[in-house]
This record gives C-alpha cells, sequence and structure tokens, in this order.
C-alpha cells in the first residue's frame, strides 16, 4: 500500500457518504481516478452504506412501566448517586488509613431493640394476666 493510500484510507467513508468538505472531497477523486485498490474500497465503503440504509427501522422499545421516561430521572439518579457518595467521603476522612472491617462477633446493631423488649416485657406480662382475669 502507497503512503497516499494510507493517509486517504480513512478519509473514504467520510467521501462516501459526502461528509468531506471541498478541498479534501477533490484530493480524494484525484486520488481515485489512479488507485484501483482504494476505488475498489470506496466501493466496499458505499455497500456498506446502502445496506446499512436498507435496514428496515424497528421502533424503540417501550418504557418498562408503560411511561415514556421522565426527564427528571437523570437528576434523581445522579442526586442519589452524590447521596451515597458524601457518607463515604465522611468515612473515609474520619478514618483515613485505619479503616477496619467490624469484628461480626460483636456487632449488635439490635441492642437497643433487645433492651427495649426486655423492659417492655413486664409491662406487658402484666397487663396480659389483668387481661385474662377480666375476660
Amino acid at each position: 500500500m502507497r503512503t497516499t493510500c494510507k493517509t486517504l484510507e480513512p478519509l473514504l467513508h467520510d467521501y462516501a457518504e459526502g461528509w468531506l468538505e471541498e478541498a479534501g472531497r477533490a484530493r480524494v477523486q484525484r486520488h481515485l481516478l489512479r488507485c484501483a485498490t482504494c476505488q475498489e474500497k470506496l466501493k466496499a465503503w458505499s455497500a456498506v452504506g446502502r445496506a446499512l440504509r436498507e435496514l428496515p427501522r424497528l421502533p424503540a422499545p417501550a418504557c418498562p412501566h408503560g411511561a415514556p421516561p421522565n426527564e427528571s430521572e437523570p437528576r434523581l439518579a445522579l442526586r442519589l448517586a452524590l447521596a451515597m457518595c458524601l457518607p463515604v467521603a465522611l468515612l473515609i476522612t474520619a478514618y483515613g488509613n485505619h479503616w477496619q472491617l467490624p469484628n461480626w462477633e460483636q456487632f449488635t446493631p439490635y441492642e437497643p431493640l433487645l433492651q427495649l423488649t426486655e423492659r417492655a416485657q413486664g409491662w406487658v406480662l402484666t397487663i396480659w394476666s389483668w387481661l385474662r382475669g377480666v375476660l
């Protein structure tokens, strides 16, 4: 492949689609008059373009919720992403390089709830026994 072909080959698709400006179009046309290889490549690009244009146009798939997507959804997704980033940034700032996973054996998220139910258990049993005596 000649040097001229290497530099003009990327322009063949644009030439076939009519996207080149006047100077680029004239340059490619001059080259095509002398180069049979690039003429074949141009025919191939043109055939691909025709085949693509002849494909049937399919409608876009319907939105899964039945309604067109709302314009505010991307903003909502962005806000949620930013809202998730803030606590992570605070954790990184607070703990820095000293962050370690918690010891799961000592991790008791329901401890306050357990304490409340133990305190209330006595009162509930007293009220229940009174109700049974009344009924």
